[in-house]
């Protein structure tokens, strides 16, 4: 059975994501509802007007943007708003509910690199130090030049180390879900096809930069790089929702992570093992979790304000502009597991990380203008472009202007 073909929309965040995909089964388009949450830092609700305008516009984007379902938490210095609309699985129809974990896919790296800057802090290791220090030898000795690859080269994704076939690991373990693929078959298969570049003189988004990332945590501190996440970030941050992915099932209520194939047949990926993208994809959590980590993140409770500068700045082999629909011209850059885009005349900084799993859909912002955190999932990465044009740009617009476009 052929995968579904799509531009993954990792690092092209909100610019230019085409997708080519078949039409989805949307079924029952109205199902929402809203929850607060009593330890919430921001536990007020939005004034009713307000709540009423941006469920208005969720859920004309889902029908909209052909999706079968959204997940929005949107936090700002005044209230907090959590909400869903459509369905959480295709096939069979049910509704989505504000509180369902998601495969977060790539918005995982933020977390990795947040591990990297702690023990950079805690001087267990430095940015500075080539990974060849780091990782086992007969990885290190795979990989060309890594004695001049730095663990930055890793966290922007400037190495020139390639990225694996996920549509080959994917599809393999779609054809057979109790067997999962390890990790370092992904690895291996990155560091087999060789450099695409000399260190530091380009850029390629990889997912295999994070997973050796995650091998130089477990040098660094002579534990799992799973334990490390849990104990040092995702506890620290309230995060009881949120886990990293080690079984072939997502417990509790969830959205399914289903496309169409090209013959309108529902192919399921929610009950596969991530640990092929160990690091670099494999965390599941909430809406309302990931506001929580991003708002521990900028608040200083994870890393120092310089450890979120540098997460911050972007380094100029990934620096493009593009046009956004409904949002105009935007600069967008690359960071430690952590991108920058920016409208400036239109007063847009947005901060953060996009993650695109097959089903999934994830949106992790901190609006800085607006001092607002926005987290999202659709259960179709197909419709990404979509979801961004249809959902995403018409609630930052109204978050900005106070009214409803075409009222």
């Amino acid at each position: 059975m052929p995968l579904l073909p799509y531009a993954k929309p990792h690092i092209l965040l909100l610019i230019g994501i085409a997708i080519a995909a078949a039409v989805l089964s949307s079924g029952c388009m109205q199902s929402a509802g809203t929850v607060q949450e009593a330890g919430d830092l921001n536990r007020s609700t939005p004034p009713p007007g307000v709540a009423s305008d941006l469920a208005s516009i969720v859920s004309a984007g889902v029908r909209d943007a052909g999706v079968p379902g959204i997940l929005i938490e949107i936090s700002t210095p005044e209230w907090t708003w959590n909400y869903a609309a459509g369905n959480a699985s295709v096939s069979p129809a049910v509704p989505a509910t504000p509180e369902m974990r998601f495969i977060i896919a790539s918005v995982t790296k933020t977390f990795t690199s947040v591990a990297v800057m702690q023990l950079a802090e805690d001087g267990k290791l430095s940015l500075d130090d080539s990974i060849d220090r780091w990782l086992p030898a007969d990885v290190a000795e795979a990989i060309p030049e890594s004695e001049t690859i730095t663990i930055r080269r890793l966290l922007d994704h400037t190495s020139g180390i390639a990225d694996y076939d996920e549509d080959a690991i994917v599809l393999e373990e779609y054809e057979s879900p109790d067997m999962p693929v390890p990790y370092q078959k992904g690895m291996r298969q990155s560091l087999d096809a060789g450099p695409l570049y000399p260190p530091g003189t380009d850029y390629t988004y990889s997912n295999v930069n994070y997973i050796l990332l995650t091998l130089i945590i477990d040098e660094a501190t002579g534990t799992p790089y799973e334990d490390y996440v849990t104990r040092n970030i995702l506890v620290p941050a309230g995060m009881n929702d949120t886990f990293v992915h080690r079984t072939n099932h997502i417990p509790g209520p969830h959205m399914r992570a289903q496309e169409s194939d090209e013959d309108g047949t529902v192919m399921d990926f929610s009950d596969l093992y991530i640990q092929f993208d160990r690091g670099a994809g494999d965390i599941v959590s909430t809406t309302a979790d990931l506001n929580r980590f991003h708002r521990a993140l900028r608040s200083g409770a994870l890393v120092s304000p310089a450890s979120l500068a540098a997460m911050e700045n972007t380094s100029l082999q990934s620096r493009k502009t593009g046009e956004v629909a409904g949002l105009g011209e935007m600069s967008v850059g690359c960071g430690y597991g952590y991108f920058t885009q920016q409208n400036a005349s239109e007063g847009l900084t947005l901060y953060g990380h996009t993650g695109g799993y097959y089903g999934s859909y994830t949106i992790l912002y901190y609006w800085a203008e607006k001092d607002t955190y926005i987290a999202m999932n659709s259960n179709s990465v197909a419709k990404a472009g979509a979801v961004n044009e249809k959902i995403l740009a018409p609630v930052l617009q109204y978050l900005k202007e106070g009214t409803v476009a075409g009222q």
